[in-house]
């Protein structure tokens, strides 16, 4: 155990009721993060039936194997949740962006998805999805400050 961690650890104290004290972490460690993540996972597993969340990606890459764009999903009972999507400066408005939506959709139907949600923000997107079929199901204004949010859905 590092120093860092030790005094970071010794700084919580047991609170009434013997309950810890809750600690603010800038930067908080990958390990403590991914605990928090499987344990959300397995309580939305036992509550549901359904198995494990499948990961997948498509990229783009340069001919030196540098991606240069990509979009990446999960999908988990029945639906699939894109996640991010990006394109480098330099190919966009050529309609990678595009292909990269319709190959995500294609690989949701592929296993056995009827559903596509993502979150996604106006001042990056500027409509994308709107254009690409996708129905806003939720909008929240002024995050980030002077723009929104949107969560969309798409049935396939």
């Amino acid at each position: 155990m590092t120093v860092a961690i030790a005094a970071m650890r010794s700084r919580v104290r047991e609170r009434a009721g013997g309950l810890p004290d809750l600690v603010v972490e800038d930067s908080p460690a990958a390990a403590d993060v991914a605990v928090l993540e499987e344990r959300v996972a397995a309580a939305a597993i036992a509550a549901t039936g359904f198995g494990e969340e499948q990961e997948f990606g498509i990229f783009a890459r340069s001919q030196d194997g540098r991606v240069v764009a990509g979009i990446t999903g999960i999908v988990w009972g029945g639906y699939c949740e894109l996640q991010a999507m990006w394109v480098e400066e330099s190919l966009r408005n050529r309609g990678l962006g595009r292909a990269l939506v319709a190959g995500a959709e294609a690989e949701a139907r592929r296993r056995g998805c009827g559903l596509v949600v993502l979150h996604a923000y106006d001042v990056l997107t500027r409509g994308l999805y709107d254009r690409l079929g996708y129905e806003t199901v939720a909008v929240i204004e002024d995050c980030p400050t002077e723009s929104s949010a949107r969560w969309y859905r798409k049935i396939l």
